[in-house]
């Protein structure tokens, strides 16, 4: 398996050679830096998916964010690559003797999900023109992208864990700043919310194959990928204070929300709608989540149970209004005492013109 890594490595190195990209290095040290970190938060001409926090202290952050449902909803997977200690993400986290770590999760509908977590001395990241690669030094896990971010790839090679295979993701759709489309003019904002949270959509839609081994079981499934990353200068807490998140497939469209309170209680929204790798919207307006049923206060806040649903309404120029309903197949993560909750399930809904579509969706619910 090890073998993969260098033969994929080769490959992206042989497309930025001939392509002449421009190739950055980054090394996270698993020990926070007692200094102040340096935040990137608007757009260069390349890195879009780079760290953009440096170097790690005790209370920043920046992590790359992947995952995959099937179209049915019985398979999912969640994996994220941490530069954080404890401190600076949310308490019923682990401590962990390093500050770069990667927590996954794997579920199937034959039994419980398989929960899975290392760390390391040291994150190694190479930026090459807007996409990344890094790998979790000593551990076997890690993930790779092309320049474009047109493909990524996770290479999971972990004995120790029982678990080894790969997860490939084939882009659909253009990637997103929190209010504008990659393909839009000049230089974009990565904030989201009027505190510094910073927000990267790499992957609004992917073609993803999940292939691993668990403990000698193999699980293999196809689905809608998504990966994007979050950063800021201090504990998540202190530049958010909840939010709504997914990623769905609705018919011919690909729907990515993101509704957060900032700190001072200002609501501030992220709406993205492509249909046939077109996009419709990408702005930070014209769109409302909220939950439904049970739970379903607004704004949520620490404590806040589990809602029913969600609905989501989205004006999108040229179509109308973008009616969907969120419905929960499978609750994946559950943390009451700090409300952190994410959900597959299903979603409904079309532009009001007799259509309805239907399809899979990954989501979230936080509050700090």
């Amino acid at each position: 398996m090890r073998l993969l890594w260098s033969v994929l490595f080769s490959q992206i190195l042989a497309v930025v050679t001939a392509q002449r990209s421009p190739i950055s290095l980054d090394i996270i040290s698993g020990a926070p830096s007692q200094g102040q970190s340096n935040v990137q938060l608007t757009s260069s001409t390349l890195g879009f998916d780079a760290p953009k926090t440096l170097p790690i202290n005790g209370s920043s952050f920046d992590w790359w964010y992947f995952d995959v449902v099937s179209e049915d909803l019985d398979y999912s997977l969640v994996l994220v690559f941490f530069a954080a200690t404890a401190n600076g993400l949310w308490k019923g986290l682990p401590e962990l003797p390093a500050s770069v770590w990667v927590d996954g999760q794997i579920s199937a509908p034959d039994g419980p999900a398989h929960n899975f977590i290392a760390d390391s001395n040291d994150l190694i990241v190479m930026t090459m023109a807007n996409g990344s690669s890094g790998t979790l030094n000593g551990t076997g896990w890690g993930w790779a992208g092309l320049p474009d971010m047109s493909y990524y790839e996770l290479i999971i090679d972990d004995p120790e864990a029982g678990v080894q295979g790969t997860v490939t993701f084939e882009s659909t759709t253009p990637a997103q700043f929190p209010c504008a489309s990659i393909t839009a003019p000049g230089e974009q904002s990565f904030i989201l919310g009027s505190a510094p949270f910073g927000w990267a959509n790499a992957l609004p839609d992917a073609n993803a194959n999940v292939d691993v081994v668990i403990n000698g079981t193999r699980i293999k499934f196809s689905g809608a990928g998504y990966h994007d990353k979050n950063w800021g200068p201090s504990a998540v807490g202190t530049v958010v204070k909840s939010w709504y998140w997914g990623h769905a497939r609705l018919g011919p469209l690909v729907v990515v929300w993101f509704d957060v309170i900032s700190p001072d209680g200002s609501e501030h929204v992220s709406s993205y709608v492509s249909r046939n790798s077109e996009v419709l919207t990408a702005s930070c307006s014209n769109m409302t989540v909220r939950a439904t049923g049970a739970n379903s206060t607004w704004p949520p806040v620490r404590g806040t149970g589990a809602p029913g649903g969600f609905h989501i309404s989205a004006s999108v120029e040229g179509e109308g209004q973008l009616e969907i309903d969120v419905k929960h197949k499978t609750l994946l993560t559950a943390d009451p005492d700090v409300t952190i909750y994410r959900w597959t399930g299903s979603v409904s809904g079309g532009f009001g013109n007799g259509t309805t579509w239907t399809g899979p969706a990954l989501y979230e619910m936080f509050a700090f």
